[in-house]
């Protein structure tokens, strides 16, 4: 009787380790994923620290283009400061 208390203790004991380890992975996991979101947000269009999604590049469009050179320059000069 007291070898099979001794055995059950044993086996007690040894799945409380592997409880304990699986515990321990399970924290380290949560820690990574915390500072995973921490350096980006999580979700559809997130970009660096703001929401959403970034602005689209300002080109000229197909008829702009077949405008005099300087009248381009002018376009893509208000396009910039805006």
């Amino acid at each position: 009787m007291l070898v099979q208390k001794l055995e059950q203790y044993r086996n007690e004991t040894s799945q409380r380790k592997r409880l304990d380890e699986i515990h321990l992975k399970v924290e380290l996991l949560r820690y990574k994923l915390k500072e995973r979101k921490a350096k980006m947000p999580m979700g559809k269009g997130t970009y660096g620290t703001t929401k959403g999604r970034p602005p689209a590049k300002k080109k000229m469009t197909a008829k702009q283009k077949t405008l005099p050179t300087a009248l381009q320059k002018k376009i893509m000069a208000s396009k910039k400061k805006k």
